[in-house]
């Protein structure tokens, strides 16, 4: 691959937005690719992969290349540093007239401070080491690995094998794996929503680890279960499903977007059983006191997990944030437990895997409703598995 000055311009454009104006950069990247539909394939995939690349490692580039990111020169030299990095030739152009490649090979070979070797920021390394201790080099490592496409089957209309020939037929290969019976994983990345089969409701994009948050749940046919934080509803479709489009499912979520993205997804799929999805406030906690026989509350948190896809977001967050997602975390579980009927299960789910986001909030919460007792927690770790890091738990509110 070589590079062409347009594709290296629209590069730049991206990270000034990014790095300058503070965009979030998984949406700078989907607007980079949209705006340009001339582009081929091998040059989307190209972008695509230098952009995410220069996200995850950012720091890394910086030290390698002598430079600040947020400056024209700088985005020029940490490009510069990727194509060394990735022995791609660098075209005579004067933007590249500072970039070393000795100099960048001979300093990437002698690093040794692991905070830039595994590019995070100083706080987020200090921050890991106290909470994770020894296990958070292994887990920051994994995190700092591209993730996989992996599609939740919609076993309302079709199933694992037959799904997997139907994608074939249509360009697609895929493969399974036991530990997630729902799930079929891309042998190799390409786009998917555009797809018959997607259109017609066989499948979701879904990460593997939030696959297993449903089944956690427990929630079957005939219950009533409240999604309260249930975003665009990923794991609200597969509650559906589970369900067997039996029961009463309730989503809510605070962005009304977010619940019209839902309602489109679950017309899609052919979920009906979500009697209502609306933006929660105080009056719909009210309105719902005491009647879920499962709330789960998959809480806003850093998303720490989801590093391997949304590697941006290590320089979104800063210590402030994290305490002001943990004063939120806490104001959720407090306030919405209220619509859980005596004798039902809580399940409180994060993407993250810093117990002060997980253990923390439930053990703070447990200490202050002497009504719940604990039951089970899980907490999948990136280094083991081929999906995010989550934490989940399930709490039962007793009867009295």
């Amino acid at each position: 691959m070589k590079w062409y000055y347009n594709l290296a311009q629209a590069i730049q454009s991206a990270l000034h937005q990014i790095f300058n104006e503070h965009k979030q950069g998984d949406k700078v990247i989907q607007q980079l690719l949209k705006n340009n539909p001339k582009w081929g394939s091998r040059d989307r995939r190209y972008v695509a992969r230098v952009m995410f690349d220069i996200l995850r490692w950012k720091r890394l580039y910086e030290y390698l290349g002598n430079a600040d990111i947020t400056t024209k020169e700088g985005k020029w030299i940490v490009l510069g540093v990727w194509s060394v990095l990735n022995d791609i030739s660098l075209p005579d152009w004067d933007t590249f007239s500072t970039v070393n490649a000795d100099i960048i090979l001979e300093k990437n070979k002698n690093l040794k401070d692991d905070k830039i070797k595994q590019s995070v920021p100083d706080w987020l390394y200090e921050t890991g080491q106290k909470q994770l201790k020894d296990i958070w080099p292994d887990e920051l490592q994994a995190l700092n690995q591209e993730a996989g496409v992996v599609l939740r089957v919609n076993t309302l209309k079709t199933n694992v094998n037959d799904l997997f020939e139907i994608l074939l037929s249509q360009g697609v290969d895929t493969y399974t794996d036991t530990n997630f019976p729902d799930a079929l994983f891309l042998k190799k990345r390409q786009k998917v929503t555009h797809l018959k089969a997607y259109r017609q409701g066989l499948f979701e994009v879904q990460d593997a680890s939030s696959q297993l948050v449903a089944p956690f749940t427990g929630a079957k046919a005939g219950q009533t279960v409240i999604d309260a934080c249930a975003g665009a509803g990923g794991k609200t479709l597969h509650l559906a499903t589970q369900m067997q489009n039996g029961g009463q499912l309730l989503a809510y979520d605070i962005y009304p977007s977010k619940i019209r993205e839902l309602l489109t997804r679950a017309r899609r799929n052919g979920v009906k059983n979500i009697i209502e999805a609306a933006v929660i406030n105080n009056r719909i906690v009210k309105k719902n006191t005491n009647k879920a026989d499962i709330l789960l509350l998959d809480a806003p948190c850093s998303s720490l997990g989801t590093l391997r896809r949304k590697p941006g977001l290590k320089w979104e967050l800063n210590p402030l944030k994290l305490q002001q997602i943990n004063v939120i975390q806490q104001d959720i579980i407090n306030r919405y437990e209220a619509m859980l009927k005596p004798g039902g299960t809580l399940v409180y789910v994060t993407c993250s895997i810093l117990p002060q986001e997980n253990e923390e909030i439930v053990n703070n919460f447990l200490a202050t409703h002497k009504n719940y007792i604990f039951v089970d927690d899980k907490t999948i770790w990136p280094s083991k598995s081929v999906g995010d890091g989550f934490y989940m738990a399930k709490l039962l509110k007793q009867t009295k």
